[in-house]
């Protein structure tokens, strides 16, 4: 019953993922700019509504380039590529910053996620002492979750981390990069008792319904456990905090809705022409400059 609802393979994901991420950067910019137009709540609330339909995309992001870890044939050149995107968005965000406007700061890079994300899953994959290694961009990205903790709790900026060399979900993004990871490897323990390679196994529809199952419910339970720990307050001055609400996690609690979608991949790759998939990794520079460019002729 549950390979029948497998319907959708990457090229329908991909395509899914870069919709509602674009909504998500839509929704940023409405919601910077609301407050200075005569609607600002009607603006403020559907760049709200956007960002919890661009929840979706982040989830869907990983499972990607899990899927990519498992599939690549060079996974030197898939990682360099991302890398290469991730630092086109990062130069952009720097000039539109410093150069155009300051009030962009929270801007964090998502690229910069799925880049730290995939160097971990590639050396914890790896079978050689190198794996070790994945301790470096974990160290990181803690140090970057630490810095968003005391900044939330001590209501002050850190002003030696720019937000363009952060990853800004972090320690969630890791979580759920890692249990996305492992929700492969357990699916494949049964097959692998049958003596089933793993490569015929991830062809199967079997394969990926045990996959999905397992993302699914790790992705529910993290992003519940962050709801959970974002209730969690203490006082400074007086004034009520939320020191572990690092996510805004009333927002972020809409990614949930991407196990919708995960559950009907079937792991097929689908349509996957050498222009749409370069182009997939152009669109994420290319988007965020044209959106702050239209933004900023109609509300200058």
């Amino acid at each position: 019953m549950r390979e029948k609802i497998q319907i959708l393979n990457q090229f329908a994901l991909k395509l899914i993922a870069i919709l509602t991420m674009t909504l998500d950067h839509v929704g940023i910019f409405m919601m910077l700019y609301a407050p200075e137009q005569e609607f600002a709540n009607a603006l403020f609330l559907t760049g709200y509504i956007f960002r919890c339909i661009g929840r979706i995309s982040f989830p869907l992001f990983i499972l990607m380039f899990v899927e990519g870890i498992f599939h690549t044939r060079n996974i030197k050149k898939y990682i360099m590529r991302v890398g290469i995107m991730a630092a086109i968005l990062m130069i952009a965000q720097i000039i539109i910053y410093y150069a155009i406007d300051t009030t962009i700061e929270a801007a964090y890079s998502p690229l910069l996620d799925l880049l730290l994300c995939m160097i971990t899953i590639a050396l914890l994959n790896r079978k050689d002492e190198l794996k070790y290694l994945a301790i470096l961009p974990i160290a990181y990205i803690l140090l970057t979750f630490g810095v968003q903790v005391f900044e939330v709790s001590q209501m002050s900026t850190v002003l030696w981390l720019p937000f363009y060399i952060r990853p800004g979900y972090s320690l969630l993004g890791l979580l759920i990069s890692l249990a996305f990871f492992y929700s492969y490897k357990i699916a494949y323990v049964p097959f692998k008792r049958m003596n089933v390679t793993d490569k015929v196994a991830y062809e199967t529809n079997e394969f990926h319904s045990l996959a999905n199952t397992y993302m699914s419910l790790s992705l529910i339970v993290i992003l519940t456990i962050i709801y959970l720990l974002s209730l969690i307050t203490s006082t400074h001055d007086g004034y009520p905090l939320h020191p572990l609400d690092i996510y805004d996690a009333n927002l972020e609690s809409w990614g949930m809705l991407a196990i919708l979608f995960i559950f009907m991949y079937n792991g097929k790759r689908g349509y996957n022409k050498p222009w749409f998939k370069y182009g997939c990794y152009l669109y994420f520079p290319v988007h965020i400059v044209i959106i702050f460019i239209i933004f900023t002729l109609i509300y200058m």
